[in-house]
């Protein structure tokens, strides 16, 4: 039986509302701006709209393996990724903000580890992560046309969770294509997302193959997106997102023994981020103000870790 895992003591929609200033900016805290019909069918318009714009020249990319090699194709596939992530962000007026980056090597790969608290997860990595970027998700997500069909010309890793031989095999055929063809991973611990805001246990089976490849683990803390779109629910709510990036944890000298301690240093420091993110939420927006990334900008390529860029909060002195 799954076991939910309290980040702190309050209940997962505390908050206070949040007002937008003279120049756009969203000041306090909330639970999330009421999602409206004609916002949610404004989303969900851009989403498909903007899924056939960028999904289509995604899958095209592969046409052009043989003049540039799989590994430029699968890249040109993630740029597409990111162009319509951003959108999603913006479609649903979510401004955000990203601390941690000076954790990471700008050149480096990791396995980014995070909690999955909706839809919205995906889009906010995606946009916030200066990498070259695949995950791991479930099989039926490539059924689903023009979306599903461009995730897995990117070199999306498919596991089927009802065929664990299945999923093995997957798995070992990530290994090498990482090994060949070097990127970052994007990996959900609990396998689902949660039913009421709260971490759920962290499974095992993804680190195995971060112990394989020999990358380190990056525990990634995704907040506010939870009341953006409910699990179950249709309405789409406006709110301010936060990506909070923990300390990476190599993987080298680890064996498959070693996957129950990595999950668990994984969780604590998520659990941690979680924490230390709600009670300093209100703080975070007063000071930082995050306004919603403008359309244009949305079409800008993610400069490296260290550089500045929308969203990013540089790190204390």
């Amino acid at each position: 039986m799954k076991r939910a895992v309290k980040a702190d003591g309050k209940n997962k929609g505390e908050g206070t509302n949040v007002t937008n200033n003279s120049k756009g900016a969203v000041v306090g805290t909330l639970k999330g701006k009421g999602g409206s019909m004609v916002r949610t069918l404004w989303v969900w318009l851009n989403i498909i709209i903007w899924c056939i714009l960028t999904g289509v020249p995604a899958m095209l990319c592969i046409l052009f393996w043989p003049f540039v090699g799989l590994s430029q194709c699968q890249r040109m596939t993630w740029r597409c990724a990111v162009v319509f992530f951003r959108m999603v962000l913006w479609s649903s007026n979510c401004p955000y903000t990203v601390a941690g980056l000076e954790n990471l090597d700008p050149k480096g790969h990791y396995f980014f580890a995070s909690n999955h608290e909706s839809l919205w997860d995906v889009p906010l990595l995606f946009s916030v992560l200066p990498y070259w970027l695949i995950a791991v998700s479930k099989a039926s997500l490539r059924m689903v046309p023009i979306f599903g069909w461009a995730v897995a010309a990117g070199g999306t890793v498919f596991i089927d969770r009802k065929n664990p031989t299945a999923s093995k095999k997957s798995m070992d055929a990530a290994e090498k294509s990482l090994r060949e063809r070097p990127r970052s991973v994007l990996v959900f611990p609990e396998g689902t997302r949660t039913p009421d805001g709260e971490l759920q246990e962290f499974k095992k089976g993804v680190f195995v193959l971060a112990i394989q490849a020999g990358y380190p683990v990056v525990p990634t803390a995704v907040c506010g997106t939870y009341e953006v779109v409910v699990k179950g629910k249709r309405a789409i709510k406006s709110r301010p997102l936060h990506l909070q990036i923990g300390t990476p944890i190599e993987t080298t000298g680890m064996t498959y023994e070693d996957r129950d301690k990595l999950s668990l240093l994984v969780l604590e420091q998520v659990t941690a981020m979680k924490k230390a993110w709600r009670a300093n939420e209100a703080k975070l927006i007063e000071e930082h103000k995050p306004k919603t990334e403008s359309f244009f900008n949305c079409f800008v390529p993610t400069p490296a870790a260290d550089k500045k860029f929308w969203g990013r909060i540089p790190p204390s002195k």
